[in-house]
């Protein structure tokens, strides 16, 4: 039954965190209403999870170290994140965009080392330890608990907090990648030559003409049929193309604002180039059978 019930929730979840993502509303609110959407699923689980309890041990368990972690570690990846992209250097160069990033980066590796033995037993999917790593009655406070967070203390436990940061910071790697992928050029870099390969090819027309593509092909769902987020076309986009288009809604939303032009300004010139060139190809068949009749 709760395994039902946290599938269930977790689709719920995740399906929250993308219409968010997907709004047009600057980050800060979006942060808000990440955090409130997590906090609530949270409550849902916890609260099912009070009422109902566990019918073992091994449930228990199984809970608090694969479930309970996965739903936290999302609160974990948007204030993480948040946190990082304040500090993004908002009118530096290139440069210094990268060496941010690197840092980052290694801020990130670093976290793993410091918890090396726990991770590899996180890697490893080993149990020996479970019992004093995931029930609750077994919890020791050898640590300051993480303050404003959406979790009830009672579903505390020496390591599911730590699981969940590995989950989040997974993540964060996922994206710091994508985002050195975009800005960096550097073959002598040791982490950008561990997680990234340089592409060959790369954008040189306006960035709004690629969000005009993405939803293009986000509103026609021809891509997984249908089954994907407007996020999702545009991280290919730019990992595909070596671009990076920043904050895609809010270009999104300045499109919709054109007066003086067509809000598909490019497709419908790609259109006409494509159409052009057909009739281009024709006309010149035309011409050349009309020649080979007059010899």
């Amino acid at each position: 039954m709760i395994y039902d019930f946290s599938s269930e929730l977790y689709e719920q979840l995740e399906e929250g965190l993308r219409s968010i993502e997907s709004s047009l509303i600057n980050y800060p609110e979006k942060l808000d209403n990440f955090n409130i959407c997590i906090g609530h699923n949270l409550k849902l689980l916890e609260n099912f999870i009070l009422e109902n309890g566990f019918k073992d041990e091994t449930e228990e368990i199984y809970f608090f170290k694969h479930i309970y972690p996965r739903f936290y570690s999302w609160y974990i990846y948007h204030n993480e994140l948040a946190a990082m992209l304040k500090l993004v250097p908002q009118h530096g160069t290139d440069i210094m965009v990268r060496d941010f990033y690197i840092q980052e980066y290694q801020y990130q590796l670093r976290f793993f080392d410091q918890h090396r033995a726990v991770y590899e037993y996180y890697l490893a999917d080993d149990d020996d330890r479970d019992h004093m790593f995931f029930l609750p009655r077994n919890y020791k406070a050898l640590s300051p608990l993480p303050v404003n967070t959406p979790f009830d203390l009672r579903f505390l436990t020496n390591q599911g907090y730590t699981f969940a940061r590995f989950i989040a910071y997974d993540r964060l790697q996922e994206y710091t990648g994508r985002k050195l992928r975009l800005l960096y050029r550097n073959p002598e870099s040791e982490y950008v030559q561990a997680l990234l390969k340089g592409s060959k090819r790369r954008w040189t027309g306006d960035k709004i003409e690629l969000i005009e593509i993405a939803y293009g092909i986000y509103y026609t769902r021809r891509m997984n049929d249908g089954k994907v987020e407007v996020r999702d076309i545009v991280e290919w986009l730019e990992d595909t193309l070596g671009v990076d288009l920043g904050d895609a809604y809010r270009m999104f939303a300045d499109l919709q604002r054109r007066k003086n032009s067509s809000y598909t300004k490019y497709l419908e010139e790609m259109m006409s180039a494509v159409r052009e060139q057909i009739l281009e190809k024709d006309r010149f068949k035309a011409s050349k059978r009309k020649l080979n009749k007059q010899k």
